[in-house]
């Protein structure tokens, strides 16, 4: 299958907007700091004038200071990694916010698992809290942040919540060797198939309105019901079930144990030694198999 091309900016960003009529704006740049940080600090802006409806969708074919999970740093090569971020008002206490991250992998898991079709979509998982593996190499990443509007606030608990995403087209092998880790892209991906059911999954526009309207519809549900109807679609896309992980902070080891899903304020469930413990924030890493130890089983 040849290289999947991204068409023009304007081009992009009219055909995404004839797909997402319920969003203000959608916009998409050749080269931008962070899609994340630009509508983070457009929320930020006290003016009147320049409050913004939402929700918004703001894409960029390069980001020179593209922002990742706990602080690090999202690398690109130009034009070969689908780069974009959605800005929506919700109504709840900061306590719910942190619950946003892993919803938002399910969403977008449960997409992508649509679009390759039913023989092809258990090789989709979700890594909690949100990263999107192919083959059990990483796809795509996603950075969700919130913060409060400067003006225009509905309610006590009005916040601007930013998702953004990060989803590798093409050059995995470049990217893996420059990140020192199994990397997957989305050409990869549909040229391993040998069959699509969905013609959207090769088309960008089609591919990024599908994704940003599964966040604003799971977004609205949440409100409504909590993070709890969605323990049971994590179960069905969760990377981590029944695997021996190690939990980390930054370096350091904070603790062992098997994978049990999550609960229903998101948390991952790891049996240890010492019991069931719930992981709120921190890194996962899936411990290899022992290929000595196997054999000795």
């Amino acid at each position: 299958m040849p290289l999947i091309t991204l068409p023009p900016a304007a081009q992009l960003a009219a055909k995404i907007k004839a797909e997402l009529p319920g969003f203000a704006e959608v916009q998409w740049l050749e080269q931008v700091d962070s899609t994340n940080s630009q509508l983070i600090n457009r929320a930020r802006q006290a003016e009147p004038e320049l409050a913004q409806v939402r929700p918004v969708l703001l894409g960029a074919y390069h980001q020179t200071q593209g922002k990742g999970r706990g602080g690090r740093t999202w690398k690109d090569l130009d034009k070969t990694t689908l780069m974009f971020s959605c800005a929506f008002d919700v109504d709840m206490p900061a306590t719910q916010l942190p619950m946003l991250a892993p919803l938002c992998g399910i969403v977008v898991c449960e997409q992508l698992r649509q679009l390759v079709g039913a023989a092809h979509e258990h090789r989709l998982s979700m890594k909690w809290p949100n990263d999107i593996l192919f083959d059990g190499a990483k796809l795509s990443g996603l950075l969700v942040e919130a913060v409060r509007p400067a003006v225009g606030r509905f309610s006590a608990h009005h916040h601007v919540v930013v998702i953004g995403m990060g989803l590798n087209l093409s050059h995995a092998k470049a990217l893996s060797e420059s990140l020192q880790r199994p990397v997957a892209d989305w050409t990869s991906v549909l040229s391993s198939l040998a069959e699509r059911e969905s013609k959207a999954a090769a088309n960008v526009s089609s591919m990024v309105a599908l994704l940003a309207n599964a966040w604003y519809q799971a977004i609205l549900q949440y409100q409504k019901t909590g993070f709890e109807p969605f323990v049971a679609r994590h179960a069905v896309v969760d990377a981590l079930k029944q695997q021996t992980v190690d939990v980390l902070n930054g370096q350091e080891l904070m603790f062992s144990g098997q994978a049990e899903g999550v609960d229903k304020n998101a948390c991952l469930l790891v049996r240890t030694d010492e019991g069931v413990k719930q992981v709120i924030y921190g890194d996962i890493s899936i411990r290899a198999i022992d290929p000595m130890a196997a054999d000795n089983g």
